[in-house]
């Protein structure tokens, strides 16, 4: 069974079909439960290990239904685990509270402000003194409202501006929105949302980076992405986003997207793609994907299939962060059939070396693919 859609399936990330497919391997052979089963707590472990986010949107009650039943089952299977919760809770709890803004009852201060002013006036002398010193009063007392009123304005307008923000450096991070949508952030990306974001509005930024969304389905609520010049409107459907330097990639895997820049327009559907400038005002021509190699961070795999060496190579160097150099130009062209899941980078080379007949050197970050024919 597929690592990374069982994965999904423990996450509740997954289709119908899917789901059959799943339950049926479940229901073939208890080995398979058991299998199932220390899969989803080592999984669960690591998920929680290393996402205190997580965690933290679940103690301010920020999660949605399937990552709060994950959270509560995660708490339930161990000790350990409901001890480490409760002592980041207990952190959580001891630190400064966000200010909160008095509320002021504007009817109730007016109606005790009239009783101070009337009670003074019948004190009153002919001393023109004292007048002024009630005069000041008068407008000390309003002034001193509206001083209040103005700050907890501010204060609400700056938290309804506030924004999250899902940051990736050297690795790659799935996480959800709010609406149920699952997104996935290749290495240093950034995607922001208001933190008031709801169901009727669901606008997102993408500053930098590649992400892969997959979007809950609402037809009456459409899903916006802006990044540069260029406003992507979903209804429900997977897509990859890549910001390259100004200009806006844009492919299509399920579902329908409309790509808006300047005046114009782009529909695209399964299997499309188009790349926008910033610059761009005239209409940009869609194209065919080649291949699926943009998804490779999303699944983890990688599907070659008379590929020119020199284009595995390139992708290879993209997805691991290394230069991997063919210097002999006829191995560049050699076509190349493989197939890799959640392999690392060595273990690839190593196939790659020995099927080819290559010799492999490393300096620092950089990768050099031998010809041994030609030593």
């Amino acid at each position: 069974m597929n690592k990374e859609l069982l994965e999904r399936y423990i996450v509740g990330n997954t289709n119908e079909a899917e789901n059959n497919r799943v339950q049926g391997w479940l229901d073939e052979h208890s080995e398979n439960r058991a299998e199932y089963q220390k899969m989803k707590n080592v999984f669960l472990s690591y998920l929680y290990a290393m996402n205190k986010e997580l965690l933290e949107r679940y103690m301010v009650g920020e999660t949605n239904e399937a990552e709060r039943m994950i959270v509560e089952e995660w708490l339930e299977n161990d000790a350990n685990n409901r001890e480490a919760y409760l002592q980041m809770k207990k952190l959580w709890d001891s630190l400064p509270k966000p200010l909160e803004v008095p509320e002021v009852d504007v009817d109730k201060a007016w109606t005790e402000f009239k009783i101070a002013r009337d009670r003074r006036a019948s004190e009153l002398t002919e001393i023109s003194k004292k007048k002024t010193r009630i005069i000041h009063w008068n407008w000390w007392a309003a002034a001193s409202i509206l001083l209040i009123c103005m700050f907890g304005f501010y204060v609400f307008d700056r938290s309804q501006r506030e924004e999250i923000h899902f940051i990736t450096q050297d690795g790659v991070r799935q996480d959800s929105l709010p609406d149920g949508s699952m997104v996935t952030l290749n290495r240093n990306s950034e995607l922001a949302y208001l933190r008031t974001w709801s169901n009727k509005n669901r606008n997102v930024e993408l500053a930098r980076g590649e992400v892969f969304f997959q979007v809950h389905k609402d037809k009456k609520h459409p899903f916006v992405i802006a990044t540069g010049n260029t406003k992507i409107t979903v209804l429900g459907t997977s897509f990859n986003v890549r910001r390259i330097p100004d200009a806006t990639e844009i492919i299509v895997a399920t579902g329908l997207v409309k790509v808006s820049y300047a005046d114009k327009e782009i529909l695209l559907r399964p299997e499309q793609m188009v790349t926008i400038r910033d610059t761009d005002t005239m209409r940009v021509e869609k194209k065919p994907v080649q291949d699926k190699f943009y998804k490779y961070y999303v699944d983890r795999e990688f599907s070659f299939e008379n590929t020119p060496l020199q284009k595995v190579v390139e992708l290879l160097s993209r997805a691991y962060d290394y230069k991997i150099i063919i210097d002999d130009p006829i191995v560049q062209k050699i076509p190349y059939t493989a197939e890799f899941k959640q392999n690392s980078l060595s273990e690839i080379i190593k196939v790659m070396a020995k099927s080819l007949d290559l010799k492999v050197e490393v300096e620092g970050r950089e990768i050099h693919l031998i010809n041994n024919q030609k030593r």
